[in-house]
């Protein structure tokens, strides 16, 4: 195969993982981080475990639109 057509299934398979990652949630613990490392750099961000496990306390408290 041609590395025109590797690099572009390349640049494709990242796109895919990058859209499914953003839509299934998986993308908001790096956000967190980078966040909490630009704006609070002198204290330590919560580990990724810590994180979802607030994230989902935060959601069940507050369902929003949610139907259940």
């Amino acid at each position: 195969m041609s590395t025109v057509v590797v690099d572009g299934a390349r640049r494709v398979w990242r796109a895919v993982a990058w859209y499914v990652n953003g839509l299934t949630g998986e993308s908001r613990y790096a956000a967190y981080v980078a966040h909490h490392r630009s704006r609070h750099p002198h204290r330590q961000p919560l580990s990724e475990r810590e994180f979802w496990r607030r994230h989902y306390a935060a959601q069940d408290a507050d369902p929003g639109a949610r139907c259940c």
